[in-house]
């Protein structure tokens, strides 16, 4: 007699994972200590060049729940789609490999699914660990649920955190992460899935701790504008909904690029290169349409060295305020 297929879980949770070995157990180890317990755990490796892997099947093995798979390594993304292709659950939960949940955090997101059937992706507030704002909630109120629109989401690009549950038909429909948007292929994900109609809703309790790490992908802000203006531009040439929100996108880019262009500035000066600073200061002044950016770039055209002195001083005075 053959033995009958387990059934679904109800939750399908998906850690990408690559050099984590110092998180991940902690990480795990949240994610089965869930008061909801009817979840497959699905860990993918991106060709970890740490233990990262052996961590994993050392927990797997005392689990039946966690599934180990090895992606190639190509990012988050990738590693991702590897496990959307293997879900079952009727929900799927996004779990990073150094976050950790609190125990109620997946009832208590499914919870609120149950209330807003008409929503199909709830997002949870969370502690951050590590950073300038270690011990505080990744949102300022910490009460409640509140809906958001297309609008939020261009509007405030952490609209969603990562810590995150869907309903399956949002993948169904809209299919997963694209790996070109690394770093940002979550808000890629959100964008795409608003425009699509699906409902998100913000639980304000933080449920998790958030870990910022100097070397995780989010830790760069240079590379973070870059990610974010590439988000834009694409999403902005989708139909549907989005189109109604083209001049809000092209205000948000407007300003990453200016972001973009004062931190070059700030290179340029600190390597003593006037001419790289004169034109980004041009192009400052074309983009605000600003005349004391103008007035700087002519100065810094005709007396370079006075342009260096002034920021040198300035600098001077940054450090000792």
């Amino acid at each position: 007699m053959k033995n009958a297929p387990l059934a679904p879980p109800l939750v399908s949770i998906i850690t990408p994972a690559y050099n984590s070995s110092g998180f991940i157990a902690e990480t795990l180890k949240a994610a089965l200590a869930q008061t909801c317990a009817d979840f497959e755990l699905i860990v993918v490796d991106d060709e970890s060049t740490d233990d990262t892997i052996d961590v994993v099947h050392e927990i797997a093995a005392g689990d039946p729940r966690v599934i180990v798979m090895v992606s190639p390594h190509g990012g988050p993304a990738t590693a991702r789609n590897v496990a959307l292709d293997a879900v079952r659950g009727r929900f799927i939960a996004l779990l990073d490999s150094d976050d950790v949940w609190m125990p109620q955090y997946l009832e208590s997101q499914l919870t609120i699914l149950g209330r807003h059937r008409d929503c199909a992706i709830v997002t949870a507030n969370a502690f951050n660990r590590g950073g300038w704002l270690d011990g505080q909630p990744i949102w300022r109120s910490t009460r409640g649920v509140r809906r958001l629109s297309l609008r939020d989401l261009i509007r405030r690009e952490n609209s969603v955190c990562i810590m995150s549950v869907f309903r399956r038909e949002v993948l169904d429909r809209i299919g997963g992460f694209d790996h070109r948007y690394t770093g940002n292929e979550d808000y890629e994900f959100w964008l795409r899935a608003a425009n699509a109609g699906f409902g998100i809703v913000q639980n304000l309790q933080p449920l998790g701790y958030y870990r910022r790490r100097d070397d995780s992908v989010s830790s760069n802000d240079v590379r973070m504008l870059h990610g974010i203006t590439a988000v834009l531009e694409s999403v902005s040439r989708l139909r549907g909904p989005v189109e109604a929100e083209r001049a809000r996108i092209r205000a948000k880019i407007d300003g990453f690029r200016f972001e973009l262009l004062k931190n070059e500035l700030r290179t340029s000066l600190s390597n003593n290169d006037a001419d790289a600073a004169v034109m980004n200061l041009k192009t400052m002044s074309e983009l605000r349409g600003s005349w004391g950016l103008a007035v700087a770039a002519k100065i810094g055209t005709e007396w370079p060295d006075l342009l260096r002195r002034a920021f040198a001083l300035r600098r001077s005075l940054r450090a000792e305020s």
